[in-house]
């Protein structure tokens, strides 16, 4: 009985294994597409940003920010302008070399910090004034600002990747979810 308790959300709700474990084969689904695709190319088709698209995609959570047209042009927007900001304030500099140096004041910390700032700027008004909200699109701009993927190829590479995500979902995920019935009832 104590585990029952524990498995409870509040008063009135437990956990819905069926729709957990839906969302989590969903998931895999688009998962195993382009961890397939960057395992045979080596290229980045998974980074840290599109885990939360397939969450969305996958439990049918949001739909204002879970559509195909906000998960594209938010991603969009934010590699674009994660790409204008680094190229003009932080070009050249990485986030993970340069704070492992741990100098207070550094030049090269106030670039990146620059950048990403700037970047989180133009992509939230970038996102709101073409109605793309999607929240996951703030990290790829962080991670094209602060020189993680932040060649014109890795930019191209991240919006492919989101292009195929959604592809993915539309044409071979909502098949398997209604062939199977693994599509959540209730995404919480």
């Amino acid at each position: 009985m104590e585990l029952l308790e524990k498995l409870r959300l509040d008063a009135g709700e437990s956990i819905n294994l069926r729709d957990d474990l839906s969302a989590g084969t969903n998931v895999l689904l688009h998962f195993v597409l382009l961890g397939g695709l960057a395992w045979g190319s080596g290229q980045p088709f998974l980074f840290p940003s599109l885990g939360p698209s397939a969450y969305l995609l996958a439990t049918g959570e949001k739909p204002r920010a879970e559509g195909s047209y906000h998960v594209i042009g938010g991603h969009a927007i934010a590699a674009v302008c994660g790409l204008v900001t680094y190229l003009v304030f932080a070009d050249g500099l990485v986030a993970v070399d340069v704070f492992e140096q741990g100098a207070p004041f550094s030049s090269d910390v106030g670039f990146l910090v620059l950048s990403g700032t700037v970047a989180m700027v133009l992509t939230t008004i970038g996102m709101l004034w073409t109605d793309t909200n999607h929240p996951a699109a703030c990290a790829t701009t962080l991670i094209v600002a602060l020189g993680l993927m932040s060649t014109v190829l890795e930019v191209i590479i991240i919006v492919a990747s989101v292009i195929l995500l959604v592809w993915f979902h539309g044409l071979i995920v909502e098949r398997v979810q209604d062939l199977f019935g693994v599509e959540p009832n209730d995404p919480r």
